[in-house]
């Protein structure tokens, strides 16, 4: 028989199964404000995308658990609470948690009554439903401000369905989301696969070359091994100029100026990241670039380089660009005519990603190397037409790669839509768990 639904009274709301009722947060949920003592509990994180979590669990290597000098008075919460990030609120920063800890003094937690069962609050909440109105009931004059504080919280009107429903849809979305959950990691899987097949394509064909029958010998570096006897052995230093962007305080706020006629650009981390010349509205004076500047100047064809936060973004700036310098976040590269640029991409790529050595012992280069280090790498130089044809082969090789990692994306894209409609269709009442 078909489900019977009723008007909710509220508008954002709409339609809603018979049995359930609609009231306002507050009759549901308390705020629990208990404080630690001692500070010895387990540290708890809330994020947008997993919900309440043991910090150790999700900190990456080398971050800390906590800043904080001491945990004490931070606030309690228990298994079946919700905490909620009042500054994030809105964009789904709360759930609830499985354990109990502590979680920073800045967000609020939230205590379920008897009518509640925790885990159905968990999806309802973090739904687009909800956190747009979250996002309404926020207080704050731009998005970086908004927080919402308990009095708003506990005004918004919330779904009620009967409690032994609300066990079934919780327990429902956990075994979908669990399935679903493990087919985008999965993919994701896959997809590091992909990336690793793809690194290693690249390195045996830029360090072997393309023939089956080629003598091989020695080249003394660890990461290039044999390599075909017709080739040569050059340092970095020799095919190109490595140029890195002034220190800060070469270029200061006060030595801004607007654009004129008479003015150089200032190229930026942006440039390279999102390969566009036109982005970035730094400018200095001539005067002051043919003073102090004039030996960071870029050019048509030169390549700029992310050397901070994403690390070795590569950009080629076309004919018809500013005339601009590169600033300290950039390094500014120009390969001679020994070496062709896709060839040079590709084996620039692989020392980036560490496969060159940073010394003679081996230790793995992580980010861009010191000059003094880069020049002295030794890469394979093959005949240019050979490098040509090595070019057009990784080219063609990458490609199909990509278009597979690709598809793997899209799929984990398809997943996670999916995950939202059944969370949304099941927590609405607009499917029944039978």
């Amino acid at each position: 028989m078909a489900r019977e639904f009723k008007d909710s009274g509220i508008e954002w709301i709409g339609q809603i199964p018979k049995e359930w009722k609609v009231s306002r947060i507050k009759t549901i949920f308390s705020e629990r404000t208990e404080l630690s003592e001692n500070g010895d509990e387990t540290l708890l994180s809330v994020s947008e995308y997993y919900g309440v979590a043991n910090r150790k669990e999700k900190i990456e290597d080398g971050d800390f658990v906590s800043r904080a000098e001491s945990l004490v008075g931070y606030k309690k919460c228990y298994k079946g609470d919700l905490v909620s990030n009042i500054m994030l609120a809105w964009k789904g920063s709360l759930g609830v948690t499985d354990i109990d800890g502590i979680v920073s003094p800045a967000y609020c937690v939230y205590q379920p009554s008897k009518e509640v069962f925790p885990h159905y609050y968990h999806y309802l909440f973090r739904t687009s439903l909800f956190t747009s109105i979250f996002r309404l009931y926020s207080k704050g004059i731009i998005d970086s401000r908004l927080r919402l504080y308990s009095p708003f919280f506990f005004a918004i009107s919330t779904l009620i369905p009967p409690f032994s429903e609300q066990q079934k849809i919780a327990d429902y979305l956990d075994k979908v989301c669990g399935e679903v959950d493990e087919m985008v990691a999965l993919q994701e899987t896959m997809i590091e696969e992909l990336k690793a097949y793809k690194q290693s394509v690249i390195r045996e064909t830029i360090t072997k070359g393309l023939g089956s029958n080629v003598f091989m010998k020695k080249s003394g570096s660890l990461w290039i091994g044999d390599f075909p006897n017709t080739w040569k052995l050059t340092r970095m230093g020799d095919v190109g100029e490595y140029k890195k962007g002034p220190f800060g305080s070469a270029i200061t706020l006060d030595m801004f100026v607007p654009k004129g006629e008479k003015t150089i650009k200032v190229y930026e981390q942006q440039n390279a990241i999102k390969k566009d010349w036109t982005l970035g509205y730094y400018y200095i004076s001539e005067d002051y670039f043919n003073s102090n500047l004039k030996s960071f100047e870029v050019l048509p064809n030169d390549l700029i380089v992310s050397c901070a936060g994403t690390i070795g973004e590569v950009y080629q700036l076309p004919q018809g660009i500013e005339r601009g310098i590169i600033n300290q976040a950039l390094m500014r590269m120009r390969i001679n005519d020994t070496i062709h640029l896709s060839y040079f991409l590709y084996v620039f790529d692989l020392i980036l990603k560490g496969e060159a050595e940073r010394s003679s012992n081996g230790t793995a280069i992580k980010n861009i190397p010191p000059f003094s280090v880069l020049k002295k790498i030794l890469i394979p130089l093959p005949p240019f037409s050979e490098q040509q044809e090595i070019s057009s082969y990784l080219d063609e090789k990458c490609s199909e790669i990509d278009s597979l990692i690709a598809l793997k994306l899209a799929k984990i894209e398809e997943l996670k839509e999916y995950k939202k409609s059944v969370i949304y269709e099941y927590v609405t009442g607009k499917k029944e768990v039978v």
